[in-house]
């Protein structure tokens, strides 16, 4: 099968179908709702329910053009182009999958954002053989080590308990899909009062319809800060910061492991939890399809091809790590 690599996304010719287009296109598969991948008014597009969900809520203009839009239930096979094609989980965020592509006997998987440890909301990773992986590698260096999901569940319900006892608001730093969500999740299951800020609250009923509760969470409220823990994006810390209230904020991403994390967060408190692969997941992941072939996508993407080959894997990376945004850009 013909597979074309290009900065807008991956193009199947034989199959009339594209991988995460972030350009309009005919047919389109998005592996899931970030924006670098489920951006683009495409004609016919596939993914999960959860992630047609969130396409449709981040880009608003979908509405009118109304494209066709097909949603799929892992492990359920289904025929497009002369291809079968099977959604399998990734683990990255709410309805984050895999593409299986069997076609003219060969088969082909693409993850997509994935990770292999289980998540805190979503569906554990399932992984499938194949004859050739394309596989996103957003940390794909050994320095890239994060803790697993009971690991970061104690460590972010620690640092609010403890916070909130020495009568000082603890601040968590979210993305406003995927991390921002886990975080609310963990608190509010916990007992803890939880304020959420808008551009992570607005996804929250996405979430809850998979079947995620969020008990009792509130939206955050300038005045009313004393007493909960605040899920808040990156960009707000500066505000809070500014405004003289009684803070301390925790980092919650796969970026905490740098040596200059506190300095560019802001943080007292640096946990390490991702959803993206660290890089033993990535290894592992590229070990258990078997692949005789992979193509490294996003990220650290030549240093990471070129590991695997030191390891006798025929591994390459066709783009530049800046094709689809610098590695610093991506959400962790």
């Amino acid at each position: 099968m013909r597979i074309d690599f290009r900065p807008s996304g991956i193009c199947l010719p034989d199959v009339d179908l594209w991988l995460d287009s972030t350009e309009p296109c005919p047919n389109c598969w998005i592996s899931h709702g970030h924006s670098d991948h489920a951006r683009g008014l495409h004609g016919h597009v596939f993914g999960t329910a959860p992630t047609l969900e969130i396409y449709r809520l981040r880009n608003p203009e979908t509405a009118g053009a109304s494209p066709e839009c097909t949603p799929v239930e892992y492990g359920e096979p289904f025929e497009f182009g002369g291809a079968r094609l099977t959604a399998l989980p990734a683990s990255h965020i709410l309805g984050a999958a895999q593409l299986l592509i069997e076609f003219a006997g060969e088969r082909t998987v693409y993850t997509g954002d994935i990770k292999l440890n289980d998540p805190l909301c979503g569906t554990p990773t399932i992984l499938a053989a194949c004859d050739r992986l394309i596989i996103e590698s957003t940390f794909g260096l050994p320095i890239y080590q994060f803790l697993d999901r009971e690991e970061a569940r104690d460590r972010i319900v620690g640092f609010a308990r403890e916070t909130l006892d020495d009568g000082i608001s603890p601040v968590f730093i979210g993305y406003p899909l995927g991390r921002g969500q886990e975080i609310a999740h963990v608190l509010t299951n916990a007992g803890i009062p939880t304020a959420v800020h808008g551009s992570i609250a607005r996804y929250i009923p996405v979430y809850e319809r998979a079947g995620f509760e969020f008990p009792e969470w509130m939206p955050y409220a300038n005045r009313e800060t004393a007493g909960k823990a605040l899920v808040v994006t990156p960009e707000f810390r500066n505000y809070l910061e500014a405004s003289g209230k009684n803070i301390r904020i925790a980092y919650v991403s796969g970026w905490a492991v740098l040596d200059n994390a506190r300095a560019r967060s802001g943080a007292e408190v640096l946990i390490p939890y991702s959803d993206h692969a660290g890089f033993d997941e990535l290894t592992a992941i590229v070990e258990g399809t078997g692949a005789r072939h992979v193509d490294v996508v996003h990220g650290y993407t030549e240093p990471f091809a070129k590991l695997l080959r030191d390891r006798g894997v025929d591994a390459r990376a066709p783009l530049p790590a800046t094709a689809r945004g610098s590695v610093e850009q991506q959400e962790g």
